[in-house]
């Protein structure tokens, strides 16, 4: 919700007058992502702790996740489009329609690191989600290769790897190196690698020691970058994925239905929120010049947020949910 208010045009908010203070949580909103890649570095471990970490293994998890992930991706690809296209024509926008590479580079997402032109604002992260799916599956199965096996341990080779990457996306994400693709997801790899310890401390995988090493390295990395929020959003990201596995009161504190509502929906809403509130926005703004109500912009930027969940909704259970059900069909193990 926090990346949703803040794809919410300026203009818009402005229009609508709302408060400094509600501006301001507006404008942050990006922060969302910070917590968004933790999150998905502990959801990917629990969801991978129990695998046969194998070719075959590696090869089922790439299709579940396909089936799960890509319908809902490509139905958010039409939709820019389309809304690309009625904006073009009846609402004088000047959109700029990728070419048919650009849709196939999408389609795969490697729009990034082809350094094409995003369709929507939001896709960049889930091809950095894909990239940290197929490295830490592609680590798992090589490190349990047999002949590599005999030659140094899976965990001391998992540790050895993971330290260097954290190293350098650390040190991409100061400045202090320059990355040779902007499309790569190794600049948030600390984030990644802060949800994957959270996941391990909280399963009694690793020792407080090591958690202290790993997160206290990454805590300090980044308030030496002066990144003071960024870290205070990714420690509430960690706090959050310990208390779910360590704490039935914490998660009885979410068990209320429009969080669950929310986060049931949340991937749908993630991907369809820019399309829908950019035109809803659009269409406020021309009835506001037009319309002498000063109420207008409010009014459109609440029947904005609501069509966001809405739509989302709808395609929720129109495509997601339905591959959902046939993604649970490929079985990993």
């Amino acid at each position: 919700m926090a990346v949703v208010l803040y794809h919410v045009p300026q203009a818009l908010r402005n229009a609508a007058g709302l408060p400094r203070v509600v501006d301001v949580i507006f404008s942050n909103g990006y922060l969302g992502v910070d917590a968004f890649f933790v999150l998905s570095g502990f959801v990917i471990s629990m969801s991978v702790a129990s695998g046969a970490w194998n070719v075959g293994y590696l090869l089922r998890f790439v299709a579940r996740r396909s089936v799960r992930l890509d319908p809902s991706y490509w139905a958010a690809i039409a939709i820019e489009l389309s809304l690309g296209w009625v904006g073009v024509r009846f609402l004088g926008d000047q959109y700029p329609f990728p070419t048919v590479p650009d849709v196939f580079a999408h389609l795969a997402y490697l729009q990034g690191m082809l350094n094409v032109r995003q369709i929507s604002d939001v896709f960049w992260t889930l091809c950095f989600e894909i990239q940290f799916y197929l490295l830490l599956v592609g680590l798992l199965v090589v490190s349990h290769v047999s002949a590599i096996r005999r030659i140094i341990p899976p965990r001391v080779l998992l540790a050895v790897v993971f330290s260097a990457l954290v190293a350098v996306s650390l040190a991409l994400r100061g400045g202090a190196i320059k990355g040779p693709n902007e499309g790569l997801a190794l600049i948030r790899m600390y984030q990644f690698a802060l949800g994957i310890s959270a996941y391990l401390y909280a399963t009694n995988k690793i020792s407080v020691t090591t958690l202290s090493i790993v997160a206290g390295g990454i805590i300090a990395a980044r308030i030496a970058d002066h990144a003071f929020v960024e870290t205070a959003v990714m420690l509430a990201a960690f706090v959050t994925c310990y208390a779910a596995i360590r704490s039935e009161r914490f998660n009885h504190l979410l068990d209320v239905r429009p969080l669950q509502f929310l986060g049931r929906i949340s991937y749908s809403l993630y991907l369809y929120h820019a399309s829908i509130i950019g035109r809803a926005s659009a269409v406020t703004m021309m009835l506001a010049k037009t319309v002498p109500n000063g109420m207008i912009p409010f009014l459109g930027l609440a029947a904005g947020l609501l069509g966001c969940v809405f739509f989302s909704y709808v395609m929720f259970r129109l495509v997601e949910a339905p591959t959902m059900r046939l993604s649970r069909r490929v079985k990993l193990a």
